[in-house]
Protein backbone atom coordinates (compact mmCIF):
# COMPACT_ATOMS: atom_id res chain seq x y z
CA UNK A 1 0.00 0.00 0.00
CA UNK A 2 1.28 3.56 -0.91
CA UNK A 3 0.48 6.30 1.58
CA UNK A 4 1.41 9.94 1.44
CA UNK A 5 2.25 12.21 4.53
CA UNK A 6 4.22 14.44 6.21
CA UNK A 7 8.44 13.80 5.64
CA UNK A 8 9.57 14.04 9.58
CA UNK A 9 13.78 14.96 10.69
CA UNK A 10 13.47 11.09 11.56
CA UNK A 11 13.17 10.30 8.15
CA UNK A 12 16.68 12.45 7.25
CA UNK A 13 18.77 9.18 7.02
CA UNK A 14 16.30 7.42 4.89
CA UNK A 15 15.77 10.92 2.55
CA UNK A 16 19.51 10.55 2.17
CA UNK A 17 19.96 7.20 1.23
CA UNK A 18 16.88 8.37 -1.86
CA UNK A 19 19.02 11.44 -3.04
CA UNK A 20 22.42 9.91 -2.84
CA UNK A 21 21.41 7.07 -5.04
CA UNK A 22 20.65 9.65 -7.44
CA UNK A 23 23.77 11.12 -7.18
CA UNK A 24 22.65 14.32 -5.21
CA UNK A 25 24.93 16.63 -3.70
CA UNK A 26 22.83 17.90 -0.62
CA UNK A 27 23.73 16.49 2.98
CA UNK A 28 21.66 14.96 5.94
CA UNK A 29 22.13 18.90 7.34
CA UNK A 30 20.61 19.90 3.93
CA UNK A 31 17.50 18.22 4.66
CA UNK A 32 17.18 18.82 8.16
CA UNK A 33 17.60 22.88 7.08
CA UNK A 34 14.18 21.86 4.93
CA UNK A 35 12.67 20.03 7.91
CA UNK A 36 13.02 22.81 10.41
CA UNK A 37 12.26 25.57 8.06
CA UNK A 38 8.70 24.31 6.70
CA UNK A 39 7.67 21.56 8.90
CA UNK A 40 4.78 21.28 7.07
CA UNK A 41 5.48 21.84 3.73
CA UNK A 42 8.05 18.38 3.57
CA UNK A 43 6.40 15.43 2.12
CA UNK A 44 7.18 11.52 2.09
CA UNK A 45 5.30 8.46 0.08
CA UNK A 46 5.88 5.70 1.43
CA UNK A 47 5.24 1.96 0.27
CA UNK A 48 4.62 -0.52 2.79
CA UNK A 49 6.81 1.90 5.60
CA UNK A 50 9.64 2.48 3.26
CA UNK A 51 10.35 6.15 2.16
CA UNK A 52 10.26 6.00 -1.79
CA UNK A 53 9.73 9.28 -2.68
CA UNK A 54 9.71 12.97 -1.02
CA UNK A 55 9.22 16.76 -2.19
CA UNK A 56 9.70 19.89 0.34
CA UNK A 57 7.70 23.03 0.14
CA UNK A 58 9.87 25.84 1.80
CA UNK A 59 7.45 29.66 1.95
CA UNK A 60 8.65 33.01 2.73
CA UNK A 61 5.41 34.64 3.60
CA UNK A 62 3.26 34.59 0.92
CA UNK A 63 4.82 36.08 -1.54
CA UNK A 64 6.93 33.14 -2.76
CA UNK A 65 7.28 29.22 -2.13
CA UNK A 66 10.15 26.96 -3.13
CA UNK A 67 9.38 23.22 -4.47
CA UNK A 68 12.38 21.17 -3.84
CA UNK A 69 13.83 17.39 -3.42
CA UNK A 70 11.58 15.90 -5.88
CA UNK A 71 12.69 12.23 -5.80
CA UNK A 72 10.90 9.03 -6.69
CA UNK A 73 12.97 6.07 -6.39
CA UNK A 74 13.93 4.40 -9.88
CA UNK A 75 11.46 1.51 -8.63
CA UNK A 76 8.53 3.22 -8.50
CA UNK A 77 8.51 5.70 -11.30
CA UNK A 78 6.11 6.17 -13.75
CA UNK A 79 3.22 5.31 -11.29
CA UNK A 80 1.86 8.39 -10.76
CA UNK A 81 3.69 9.35 -7.16
CA UNK A 82 5.52 12.24 -8.77
CA UNK A 83 2.28 13.26 -9.32
CA UNK A 84 0.79 12.77 -6.09
CA UNK A 85 3.39 14.82 -4.12
CA UNK A 86 3.21 17.99 -6.34
CA UNK A 87 -0.07 18.20 -5.87
CA UNK A 88 -0.11 18.23 -2.07
CA UNK A 89 2.72 20.36 -2.42
CA UNK A 90 0.57 22.97 -4.43
CA UNK A 91 -1.79 22.75 -2.28
CA UNK A 92 0.29 23.48 0.67
CA UNK A 93 1.49 26.67 -1.18
CA UNK A 94 -2.44 27.01 -2.34
CA UNK A 95 -3.55 27.07 1.26
CA UNK A 96 -0.93 29.75 2.51
CA UNK A 97 -2.22 31.93 -0.42
CA UNK A 98 1.48 31.76 -1.74
CA UNK A 99 1.55 34.47 -4.91
CA UNK A 100 3.89 32.46 -6.95
CA UNK A 101 6.24 29.09 -6.94
CA UNK A 102 9.00 28.51 -8.36
CA UNK A 103 11.60 25.08 -8.73
CA UNK A 104 14.59 24.64 -10.40
CA UNK A 105 14.04 21.26 -13.04
CA UNK A 106 15.87 18.88 -14.13
CA UNK A 107 15.32 17.53 -17.95
CA UNK A 108 13.62 14.37 -16.94
CA UNK A 109 11.46 16.45 -14.43
CA UNK A 110 10.50 19.13 -16.50
CA UNK A 111 6.93 17.01 -18.33
CA UNK A 112 5.48 16.76 -15.22
CA UNK A 113 5.73 20.32 -14.33
CA UNK A 114 4.81 21.74 -17.54
CA UNK A 115 1.75 19.38 -17.19
CA UNK A 116 1.06 21.35 -13.89
CA UNK A 117 1.47 24.87 -15.89
CA UNK A 118 4.65 25.62 -14.78
CA UNK A 119 6.78 27.98 -17.17
CA UNK A 120 10.46 28.60 -18.10
CA UNK A 121 11.77 31.73 -16.43
CA UNK A 122 16.00 31.17 -16.36
CA UNK A 123 18.21 29.07 -17.59
CA UNK A 124 21.02 27.62 -14.73
CA UNK A 125 24.64 25.81 -15.21
CA UNK A 126 25.79 23.10 -12.71
CA UNK A 127 29.34 23.68 -12.65
CA UNK A 128 32.12 21.78 -10.94
CA UNK A 129 36.10 21.85 -9.93
CA UNK A 130 38.55 22.68 -7.54
CA UNK A 131 38.69 25.75 -5.58
CA UNK A 132 41.55 28.27 -7.18
CA UNK A 133 41.69 31.67 -6.87
CA UNK A 134 43.24 34.05 -9.03
CA UNK A 135 42.44 37.22 -7.43
CA UNK A 136 40.32 39.40 -5.50
CA UNK A 137 39.65 41.00 -1.86
CA UNK A 138 38.10 39.25 1.00
CA UNK A 139 35.50 40.88 2.02
CA UNK A 140 34.52 39.90 6.14
CA UNK A 141 31.03 40.50 7.72
CA UNK A 142 30.78 43.20 10.57
CA UNK A 143 28.13 43.52 13.14
CA UNK A 144 25.15 44.96 11.96
CA UNK A 145 25.03 43.56 8.18
CA UNK A 146 22.44 40.77 8.28
CA UNK A 147 19.66 43.15 8.28
CA UNK A 148 21.33 44.65 5.13
CA UNK A 149 21.74 41.45 3.26
CA UNK A 150 18.25 40.36 3.95
CA UNK A 151 17.29 43.41 1.88
CA UNK A 152 19.38 42.57 -0.34
CA UNK A 153 18.28 39.42 -1.29
CA UNK A 154 14.66 40.49 -0.88
CA UNK A 155 14.70 42.99 -3.69
CA UNK A 156 16.89 40.13 -6.06
CA UNK A 157 14.43 37.35 -4.99
CA UNK A 158 10.54 39.49 -4.77
CA UNK A 159 10.66 38.11 -0.97
CA UNK A 160 11.82 38.00 2.79
CA UNK A 161 14.29 34.57 3.30
CA UNK A 162 16.12 36.11 5.86
CA UNK A 163 14.89 32.85 7.46
CA UNK A 164 16.66 30.94 4.73
CA UNK A 165 19.91 32.81 4.70
CA UNK A 166 20.03 32.56 8.81
CA UNK A 167 20.05 28.94 8.60
CA UNK A 168 22.80 28.66 5.73
CA UNK A 169 24.83 30.90 7.32
CA UNK A 170 25.38 28.89 10.15
CA UNK A 171 26.31 25.97 8.18
CA UNK A 172 28.51 28.40 6.09
CA UNK A 173 32.36 27.43 5.95
CA UNK A 174 34.01 30.29 7.42
CA UNK A 175 30.94 32.33 8.16
CA UNK A 176 29.35 34.53 5.51
CA UNK A 177 31.37 36.96 3.03
CA UNK A 178 30.11 40.04 2.51
CA UNK A 179 31.14 42.69 -0.83
CA UNK A 180 30.62 46.69 0.26
CA UNK A 181 31.24 49.90 -1.76
CA UNK A 182 31.63 53.02 -0.44
CA UNK A 183 31.03 51.30 3.67
CA UNK A 184 27.55 49.67 1.89
CA UNK A 185 26.91 45.83 0.88
CA UNK A 186 26.65 45.17 -2.51
CA UNK A 187 26.52 41.45 -2.29
CA UNK A 188 27.23 38.56 -0.24
CA UNK A 189 28.03 35.08 -1.11
CA UNK A 190 28.79 31.60 1.28
CA UNK A 191 29.63 28.44 0.60
CA UNK A 192 28.65 24.95 2.81
CA UNK A 193 29.51 21.67 2.63
CA UNK A 194 28.17 19.19 0.12
CA UNK A 195 27.72 15.50 -0.03
CA UNK A 196 30.54 15.25 -2.79
CA UNK A 197 31.69 18.57 -3.22
CA UNK A 198 31.56 21.89 -1.00
CA UNK A 199 28.42 24.03 -2.31
CA UNK A 200 28.71 27.43 -3.50
CA UNK A 201 25.86 29.50 -3.26
CA UNK A 202 24.24 31.61 -2.94
CA UNK A 203 25.87 34.85 -4.71
CA UNK A 204 24.00 37.91 -5.12
CA UNK A 205 25.58 41.21 -5.74
CA UNK A 206 24.22 44.59 -7.19
CA UNK A 207 27.21 45.31 -8.42
CA UNK A 208 28.91 43.40 -11.28
CA UNK A 209 32.79 43.61 -10.22
CA UNK A 210 31.57 42.01 -6.70
CA UNK A 211 30.91 38.74 -8.17
CA UNK A 212 34.53 37.62 -9.04
CA UNK A 213 35.46 39.44 -6.02
CA UNK A 214 33.23 37.44 -3.52
CA UNK A 215 33.77 33.98 -5.96
CA UNK A 216 37.80 34.46 -5.71
CA UNK A 217 37.34 35.35 -1.72
CA UNK A 218 35.43 31.95 -1.62
CA UNK A 219 37.67 29.78 -4.03
CA UNK A 220 40.89 31.29 -1.96
CA UNK A 221 39.32 29.83 1.51
CA UNK A 222 38.47 26.84 -0.03
CA UNK A 223 41.60 26.25 -2.09
CA UNK A 224 42.04 23.07 -3.51
CA UNK A 225 38.39 21.48 -2.20
CA UNK A 226 36.11 19.82 -4.99
CA UNK A 227 33.28 22.56 -5.03
CA UNK A 228 30.17 23.41 -7.78
CA UNK A 229 27.91 25.60 -7.89
CA UNK A 230 24.70 26.78 -9.65
CA UNK A 231 25.30 29.63 -12.23
CA UNK A 232 22.41 31.52 -13.53
CA UNK A 233 23.02 32.07 -17.32
CA UNK A 234 23.22 36.34 -18.39
CA UNK A 235 24.35 37.41 -14.13
CA UNK A 236 26.46 39.58 -13.11
CA UNK A 237 29.21 36.66 -12.86
CA UNK A 238 30.02 35.66 -16.66
CA UNK A 239 30.76 32.12 -17.65
CA UNK A 240 34.40 33.21 -18.29
CA UNK A 241 35.44 33.91 -14.67
CA UNK A 242 34.06 30.33 -14.06
CA UNK A 243 36.00 29.04 -16.96
CA UNK A 244 39.13 30.91 -15.80
CA UNK A 245 39.31 29.55 -12.55
CA UNK A 246 38.86 25.94 -14.02
CA UNK A 247 35.18 24.68 -13.49
CA UNK A 248 33.90 23.14 -15.93
CA UNK A 249 29.91 22.86 -16.90
CA UNK A 250 28.53 19.59 -16.22
CA UNK A 251 24.78 19.77 -16.54
CA UNK A 252 21.60 22.34 -17.11
CA UNK A 253 18.54 23.27 -14.55
CA UNK A 254 15.96 24.81 -15.50
CA UNK A 255 14.09 27.48 -13.42
CA UNK A 256 10.83 27.63 -13.37
CA UNK A 257 7.51 29.62 -12.15
CA UNK A 258 3.80 28.61 -11.76
CA UNK A 259 2.01 31.79 -10.94
CA UNK A 260 1.76 35.90 -12.12
CA UNK A 261 5.05 36.67 -13.99
CA UNK A 262 7.01 38.61 -11.50
CA UNK A 263 10.91 40.26 -12.26
CA UNK A 264 12.21 39.31 -9.18
CA UNK A 265 14.00 35.98 -9.10
CA UNK A 266 15.46 35.49 -12.04
CA UNK A 267 17.22 38.91 -11.99
CA UNK A 268 21.49 39.52 -13.01
CA UNK A 269 22.20 40.70 -9.25
CA UNK A 270 21.52 36.66 -8.64
CA UNK A 271 24.94 34.99 -9.88
CA UNK A 272 24.06 31.06 -7.93
CA UNK A 273 21.76 30.11 -6.20
CA UNK A 274 21.36 28.26 -2.71
CA UNK A 275 21.00 25.15 -4.32
CA UNK A 276 17.40 23.83 -6.56
CA UNK A 277 16.09 22.43 -3.09
CA UNK A 278 15.54 25.99 -1.73
CA UNK A 279 16.34 28.75 -5.29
Amino acid sequence: MLTVGALRDGDVGDALALSAREGWNQTAADWSRLTRLDPGGCFAARHRGRLVATVTVTTHGTALAWIGMMVVHADYRRQGIGAALMDRALRYARDRGVAVVKLDATPAGRPLYESLGFAAEAALERWHGVARRLNGSTPNLAAGDAAAIALLDAAAYGADRSGLLRALAHDAIGGLLVARSEGQPVGYALARPGREAIYIGPIVVTVRTAATDLLDALLGRLGGAAVCLDHHAGSHLPTSALDDRGLTRRRTLLRMRLGPHRTPGTPPSICASAGPEVG
